[in-house]
């Protein structure tokens, strides 16, 4: 079987159809327990963030091109993806691919290194599922290490840019003190932290008592009667409902709000107040064209080692189950030439023959047959190498 990735990502699909693909941590679990039960697929990991969500596995090509429908029979509704929208990498394509992802070289903030962590807990995750096999653990395994290499071989991992760091530069030229944060997650809690160190005063408000740098968090049903003291607001959690309205501001202020949660949370006729503005995801992502102007070297240096180490990684990683396949029929067929032997020996020496006879025509034909058989390996390996030459 070939090693499949299916996915959809900012580069192929809107935030209206991503928005669909976002799940929390239960919900994956419950996604990657029925693809384990209920489909083909006896392998995968599952990977969904805000910017992209994709499926890994070692399976048949015609059971991965239609991810999209397995998706929808376990979920129980339409998810409304267009083929457009999705993409399909097989084989060394696909590990090329991941290795793309895991750098960070292909997300929407360029070398961001929030996705090496998101991609490790996909893969734990399916090793806590018994959803890995051999190959599937290579793979990831592999990927991990070079993603390492390159990274420490770039400068992707210098002055990283993720998107706290890319909100806490807009309130720095537009945002004013106190800034009210909703959620103390990947993206709340440090951006919690740059603020406090530039002396921002900063309120934090979240489901579950937390303190993040002495900061206590305020429980969500306060929220909407101390929302008016904020002109910077930031929300940095997902919620089946939005957290306030443009009902619950009293004043026409000036305020800076970020809708960061996948799928977005505030109603976007918030931009049509007075005096409001209220930035999402991808329109923060958009502003970074100097990100990636300054990552142009870094990037293209990462592509090269991508370019040329994939295929022959990926190869090294597919032939391995292939050597080890050939290596244990081996191992069987040197047991059964001796088990044979040694069974015709005891049989000899139950009819009195010749200790020493027994003994050497035990061991010549022992060392015969497993001359025979290491000949017949030998003639194989030349064949197919002059059938890769033609």
């Amino acid at each position: 079987m070939e090693f499949h990735c299916w996915g959809i990502s900012h580069k192929s699909t809107s935030l209206e159809i991503r928005e669909k693909f976002a799940f929390n941590k239960d919900k994956i679990d419950e996604i990657l327990a029925k693809l384990k039960t209920l489909t083909a697929f006896d392998n995968g990991i599952f990977l969904s963030t805000c910017n992209r969500t994709e499926f890994y596995s070692f399976c048949p090509r015609i059971e991965i091109k239609k991810f999209d429908a397995h998706l929808e029979h376990i979920l129980g509704k339409g998810l409304e993806v267009r083929k457009n929208d999705q993409y399909l990498f097989s084989d060394n394509d696909a590990f090329a691919h991941l290795l793309r992802v895991m750098t960070g070289i292909d997300s929407m903030i360029v070398g961001e290194p929030d996705i090496f962590g998101q991609v490790k807990k996909a893969y734990e995750n399916s090793r806590s599922f018994g959803y890995l096999n051999s190959n599937l653990d290579s793979i990831f395994s592999k990927s991990i290490n070079i993603t390492k290499e390159i990274r420490s071989a770039t400068n992707l991992s210098k002055n990283p840019v993720s998107i706290a760091s890319l909100v806490e530069n807009i309130i720095l030229k537009e945002g004013h003190s106190p800034v009210l944060i909703i959620g103390a997650g990947d993206v709340g809690k440090p951006l919690l932290k740059r603020l406090i160190a530039n002396g921002y005063e900063v309120a934090l408000f979240n489901r579950s008592k937390v303190e993040v740098d002495g900061i206590k968090s305020n429980p969500l049903s306060e929220l909407t009667k101390n929302i008016n003291k904020f002109k910077t607001i930031v929300v940095a959690a997902p919620s089946d409902s939005e957290f306030f309205g443009s009902k619950d501001f009293k004043t026409s202020e000036d305020r800076l709000i970020f809708d960061l949660a996948i799928p977005r949370n505030l109603d976007g006729s918030l931009n049509n107040l007075k005096n409001f503005k209220l930035l999402t995801l991808d329109e923060i992502s958009m502003m970074v064209e100097e990100n990636i102007k300054g990552r142009k070297d870094s990037v293209a240096q990462a592509e090269g080692i991508i370019e040329k180490n994939s295929e022959r990684e990926f190869r090294r990683i597919k032939n391995k189950k292939n050597t080890d396949a050939k290596q244990k029929k081996f191992r069987e067929s040197l047991a059964e030439t001796k088990d044979e032997a040694v069974n015709k020996a005891k049989e000899r020496i139950l009819k009195g023959d010749n200790i020493e006879n027994i003994i050497d025509d035990l061991a010549n034909e022992i060392a015969s047959k497993n001359a025979f058989q290491v000949s017949k390996i030998l003639d194989s390996s030349t064949r197919n190498e002059k059938n890769k030459q033609t």
